[in-house]
């Protein structure tokens, strides 16, 4: 990959706090990434070196131009309950919600990584919005250990442990594998 566009979709739960790491990573591997917070996840960036990456925020003002070129991935880490589920319902109220739309109807490579509770992930939305998701052909990847079969909810106490075993190679590998399908 060599200056390929990767849209970096984060939402507000822990994991947000590598995305860093996701950003260098991306780099090494010759994608030119850009961010794309929710609102949520806009505070859990504030101390990170983001190395000078676009952070798009907000929908843009009629008359301005795109503001990323066309991308050619897009990953969603963390991907929370609430963005997950917006998402496959085809709820494009935000920006990054839109991103994520978009990306599902171009069929554009698209990785997520969902980080949500057993309490949330019992909810019967969770499952059905999963299903679809994966069958539009986005890989679902579980933060634990990056497998793509199982996805293990995120045990209260335990966020700490799952953010620190994250690997940003998971996601990059999904991306790759999901480029040459």
């Amino acid at each position: 990959m060599s200056n390929h566009t990767l849209l970096l979709v984060t939402c507000g739960a822990p994991l947000a706090s590598r995305l860093g790491d996701g950003i260098r990573a991306a780099r090494e591997l010759g994608w030119s990434p850009y961010v794309i917070p929710t609102d949520a996840a806009q505070p859990w960036l504030d101390e990170q070196d983001l190395a000078d990456v676009p952070i798009i925020v907000g929908n843009r003002k009629p008359h301005e131009p795109r503001r990323t070129p066309t991308a050619d991935a897009v990953a969603v880490v963390p991907a929370t309950f609430h963005t997950l589920n917006a998402w496959a319902t085809g709820n494009a109220y935000s920006y990054p919600l839109t991103t994520l739309c978009a990306a599902l109807g171009s069929r554009t490579p698209t990785v997520a990584v969902p980080y949500a509770s057993h309490e949330l992930t019992n909810h019967p939305a969770w499952s059905a919005s999963l299903t679809l998701l994966r069958q539009a052909g986005v890989r679902v990847v579980d933060p634990h250990d990056g497998s793509l079969g199982s996805l293990e909810p995120v045990t209260s106490g335990t966020g700490g442990q799952v953010v620190n075993g994250f690997r940003w190679e998971w996601v990059f590998e999904q991306l790759a594998s999901a480029a040459r399908s």
